[in-house]
């Protein structure tokens, strides 16, 4: 069967009139072996042995990262094999352009010059300039072509060493006197991109080199983090109901590439970190009791979206290659979804999978959240308390407190937006101006030395906020007693958690009355709570050398979940 993708990329490839040159089709660095070449490749590289460099036009110096970012100015070829190689067709022959950045707009400048897609420089003959990347675009002035906003792309000979050849040189168009300044591809860093950092995953364990996030392994490794040296063919065959096992699809980085970040939601990544090396893992996917599909969807998502284009991609893909999704319809496939509001954005789309996610809003079609309204799946919402998870969110833990405040609150309030948290932080801020109590600590916005508060305060508030609310976790790994007001919204880890010994529940209608709720819990009473939250801040925290625990209670849960599949739930 051809490849989803593979129309699309041939048609690339004519229409481009592409050169034995720029298709570089020898050996790719990826080749090893069966399982490892059809879904190993590195970034940029096609073919059953990755032996296609498909985006060659996109490295500035022949010895350069191939790069797609569209706030450097490159060649319009490169543009041009970009869009193609990040727009593919679904299984309904519907064409996805998934991946690409928010800017990669069609007006974008560009230029054409022989040879890689080094910024030409002023007086090069030959180089000619398009007002954008598209078929018979009209040419365009230098200047307009490598501006983007406030930013011209300009030669790397106008920059320190040229960069090292490991990033753009660019300069600010009020700033266009000097020399210019380097912003280096991702591992790079320093004024001239000249040091190195190890990004990949366990650091490749000393089996290959970390490129562009990416590990290229020595035989007979191969794999995220270069984990794997086995290879078994598929079968059909059932495991064992009593060795609870999960097998991790390897995906070419076309399909799933981890290129975006934010502090706060990526729980996906200490997760893969301990799961790569953890003897939960099997190499073997005939034992598995559960699949997990690595499919660094916050790249694709974001903060606000879903990223269900996405994530429909790669279970056509996964479908259309393996096969164990049909072992039970995808009931013992699973994935992280770690986007503010998780499935919200889905519907009822992909409802078989177990969905991680970190914020479990719950509700049907007549019970829910007011303000927040009724979306997600009909039944359930946005979250299934039966098959999907809440994890716990990501952050560093904080010292002991010390108790100088009864309550603590420091962020956003937006007055202007009842969805936001569902009006509690509203509310409070109103009654708290009310008040005017000297043991509330209340701020709406930033405030200095936040993680102080969470020290010297005995209660803080965590809400949700436009979706997942981190403060949760933050009050927990600060040594401060939460006070959870979350209406139909399921916290990190609640079947296995008892949350009634290190937190208080509570929800809108008791806000009034906050003040003496606070204040009738004794002093044993709060003893109590703040031991639980020294003995379950482990749950919240996925630094295992600080003894965190968080991806633990992640596979316990995964555990349920396969028990409740078995069940048929």
């Amino acid at each position: 069967m051809r490849p989803l993708w593979g129309a699309l990329l041939l048609q690339a490839l004519l229409l481009s009139g592409a050169s034995a040159e720029e298709e570089r089709k020898e050996p790719g660095p990826g080749k090893c072996h069966a399982e490892c070449t059809k879904h190993g490749c590195p970034f940029g590289r096609l073919g059953d042995g990755c032996e296609i460099d498909f985006l060659a036009p996109c490295r500035q110096f022949p010895e350069s990262h191939p790069n797609c970012g569209a706030l450097a100015a490159k060649s319009c070829e490169c543009f041009r094999r970009c869009r193609a190689y990040f727009c593919r067709q679904d299984a309904s022959n519907n064409t996805v352009c998934e991946g690409l950045p928010s800017n990669y707009q069609s007006n974008r400048g560009c230029y054409m010059r022989e040879g890689y897609s080094l910024v030409p420089e002023a007086d090069e003959q030959g180089a000619k300039y398009y007002v954008n990347y598209t078929a018979g675009a009209p040419e365009a002035n230098r200047s307009t072509a490598l501006l983007w906003e406030h930013m011209f792309t300009v030669p790397a000979s106008q920059c320190r060493d040229q960069c090292n050849k490991r990033g753009y040189c660019i300069k600010f168009k009020l700033e266009q006197d000097g020399e210019g300044t380097c912003r280096c591809y991702r591992g790079y860093s320093g004024a001239a991109c000249e040091l190195e950092s190890n990004a990949c995953f366990l650091g490749c364990k000393g089996r290959g080199k970390c490129i562009d996030h990416f590990c290229h392994c020595q035989p007979p490794y191969f794999g995220i983090g270069c984990t794997r040296s086995k290879v078994y063919p598929p079968n059909y065959s059932h495991p064992s109901p009593a060795n609870f096992k999960i097998y991790m699809y390897e995906l070419n980085t076309q399909w799933a590439y981890d290129n975006d970040h934010h502090i706060a939601w990526t729980g996906h990544d200490p997760f893969m970190e301990e799961f790569l090396e953890s003897p939960v893992r099997t190499e073997d996917p005939s034992e598995a009791s559960l699949f997990y599909i690595p499919a660094f969807l916050y790249s694709y998502s974001g903060n606000m979206a879903g990223g269900d284009e996405h994530t429909q991609l790669l279970l056509d893909h996964i479908r259309a290659t393996w096969p164990y999704w049909d072992r039970h319809g995808g009931r013992d496939h699973f994935l992280f979804v770690p986007a503010d509001r998780g499935t919200c954005p889905w519907g009822s789309r992909f409802s078989d999978l177990i969905r991680i996610v970190h914020f479990g809003m719950h509700s049907t079609r007549t019970n829910h959240n007011p303000h927040f309204g009724h979306q997600g799946h009909p039944e359930f919402g946005c979250y299934n308390p039966l098959r999907d998870i809440v994890a716990a969110g990501t952050g560093a833990p904080l010292s002991l407190p010390w108790a100088g405040w009864l309550f603590f609150f420091a962020g956003s309030i937006r007055t202007d937006d009842n969805v936001y948290s569902g009006r509690t932080r509203l509310i409070l801020s109103e009654l708290v101006a009310q008040w005017n109590d000297p043991e509330f600590s209340f701020s709406g916005g930033y405030v200095n030395n936040y993680p102080a508060g969470f020290r010297e305060a005995k209660f803080c508030l965590a809400p949700w906020g436009y979706g997942f609310g981190m403060r949760l976790h933050q009050s927990i790994l600060g040594g401060c007693v939460p006070v959870v007001i979350q209406e139909h919204v399921f916290q990190p880890y609640e079947e296995v958690l008892p949350y009634e010994t290190f937190s208080l529940r509570l929800s809108n209608e008791d806000l009034p009355q906050l003040r003496e709720t606070l204040r009738s819990v004794t002093d044993e009473q709060y003893r109590e709570l703040l031991e639980g939250v020294v003995r379950y801040k482990e749950a919240f925290s996925w630094e295992r050398h600080l003894g965190g625990r968080a991806f633990d209670y992640t596979i316990a849960s995964l555990r349920r979940r396969w028990l409740n599949s078995l069940s048929l739930y």
